[in-house]
């Protein structure tokens, strides 16, 4: 039985798709649902102090409207949800709150890379699986 359920999101379709699974699964479970939302990305990381706020700002406001929009689908279909937004390394950060939270089940998209962006980055919901204490369901 789940009774906690975390969804990783980033604005993207694949995210979408993970968030919709999600939310499914918390109206057939009755879980507490958090969606969560993490700033980082290479641009932001390489970045001089001054550009590194702004683009920081940027993600900022672009995540938390998606976290908004997703609430709002949420209590469309009566799921209580608290929304998370985070800053660092997306694998670490949702790792770090699964475990604070208690979370018994993650659920993440998953996002079609290259050959090379994979050897370069990794994939967030492959070390998410590697590393998770709980059951994990990857989206395509």
């Amino acid at each position: 039985m789940i009774k906690k359920l975390m969804v990783g999101v980033d604005g993207s379709d694949q995210a979408r798709k993970a968030f919709d699974h999600a939310l499914m699964l918390a109206r057939w479970s009755g879980a507490e649902l958090h969606a969560v939302a993490v700033i980082h990305g290479p641009d932001i990381e390489m970045a001089e102090s001054p550009e590194r706020e702004l683009l920081v700002d940027r993600a900022r406001a672009r995540l938390q409207g998606t976290l908004d929009s997703l609430r709002e689908s949420a209590t469309e279909h009566d799921i209580n949800i608290e929304t998370h937004l985070l800053e660092g390394h997306p694998v670490e950060q949702l790792l770090e709150l699964a475990w604070q939270t208690s979370v018994d089940h993650l659920v993440l998209g998953h996002r079609s890379k290259g050959l090379f962006e994979r050897l370069l980055m990794g994939s967030v919901a492959k070390r998410v699986v590697d590393f998770a204490r709980c059951t994990v369901t990857v989206v395509r």
